[in-house]
């Protein structure tokens, strides 16, 4: 897509191998945030996209100008908050710096997978190498959107691999197999995959998202259109 995009953290592009931002568009004014300012430093120094911009902040408090970004992608970021009304506040931000015609893309952990509880138990034990925060069932992110002026548009569940299990088990493989593990990981991620059409998807999921759109406003410029500053 052309225009404006933010994304509103930047883990992948900084530690992973999924570079978000520098693969899938690269015809895009990007803007990766991410409220590690160490984060957004080694995602720059990564970066093969010269058209991404980089810097910190916190998603409740966005420092952009109202109305000024054409796509929102947050993959899993306002999971991490520690109650329900910063992540409700994370939302309207979103809201805010939509375009009219802008569209955002959210992910949650899923609530309603039971290993999500388990993970977040430990989670608050330091056992895990991140916090798992407050989060919502899809009806409620849906209805948080609807609350902030969007339009919901599309719902999914996605990754229907059981986390922590299925890592420690490919890692298993990796260990007794070596260089011959890539199949049976393939298998299993295939098999896993699967699971997505059964009427047991809300469960096994890992992750629901929603695509959610900003109404247009008449004689309201589309995606890519005019806009003024920066920021």
């Amino acid at each position: 897509m052309a225009g404006r995009l933010l994304k509103t953290d930047v883990f992948e592009e900084a530690h992973g191998q999924d570079h978000i931002l520098f693969d899938l568009f690269p015809d895009s004014e990007a803007l990766g945030m991410d409220v590690s300012p160490e984060s957004a430093r080694r995602a720059l120094r990564r970066c093969t996209n010269p058209r991404c911009r980089f810097f910190a902040a916190d998603v409740t408090r966005l420092p952009l100008r109202s109305g000024n970004v054409d796509l929102v992608v947050s993959p899993s970021t306002l999971d991490h908050f520690s109650s329900d009304a910063e992540l409700r506040q994370a939302v309207a931000e979103i809201a805010r710096v939509l375009r009219p015609g802008g569209v955002a893309v959210i992910t949650l952990d899923n609530a309603e997978n039971p290993l999500y509880w388990l993970l977040r138990w430990a989670s608050r034990r330091g056992w895990m190498p991140f916090r798992l925060g407050a989060t919502l069932r899809l009806e409620e992110l849906c209805g948080l959107l609807r609350e902030a002026g969007l339009a919901v548009t599309d719902t999914g569940a996605l990754i229907h691999n059981p986390r922590a299990i299925s890592t420690l088990l490919f890692l298993l493989l990796r260990r007794l197999l070596g260089r011959w593990a890539d199949q049976p990981i393939q298998v299993l991620l295939t098999l896993f995959s699967w699971l997505h059409y059964l009427p047991t998807r809300r469960w096994t999921a890992c992750f629901i998202a929603a695509r959610a759109e900003k109404p247009r406003e008449a004689g309201a410029p589309g995606p890519g259109g005019p806009r003024s500053g920066p920021l």
